[in-house]
């Protein structure tokens, strides 16, 4: 008999259930998503990193934390007056 590609393609189909052709999908699909994966998280944090950097965003990280200890200092100081007489100055 001669072995031609179509040949082989047939006989490794004949012996392959569908069990282990999921398995196989499972393992390539696994891999191809780990390499996203990984390229994601890293071009993720190259942009963070760009972004971070700006001037604008760390004024705005600034305001954003002053409007938060703003209104947990007024939050604080009516309804738990009792934390701020805790303070030792």
């Amino acid at each position: 008999m001669k072995l031609t590609k179509a040949n082989l393609i047939a006989l490794i189909n004949e012996e392959l259930t569908r069990a282990d052709k999921s398995d196989i999908k499972k393992m390539i699909d696994s891999a191809i998503e780990k390499g996203i994966k990984k390229d994601l998280q890293k071009h993720l944090e190259d942009e963070l990193a760009k972004a971070l950097k700006s001037k604008a965003i760390k004024g705005d990280i600034g305001e954003i934390a002053k409007k938060v200890i703003k209104k947990l200092y007024k939050d604080l100081s009516f309804h738990h007056p009792y934390i701020i007489d805790r303070i030792k100055v």
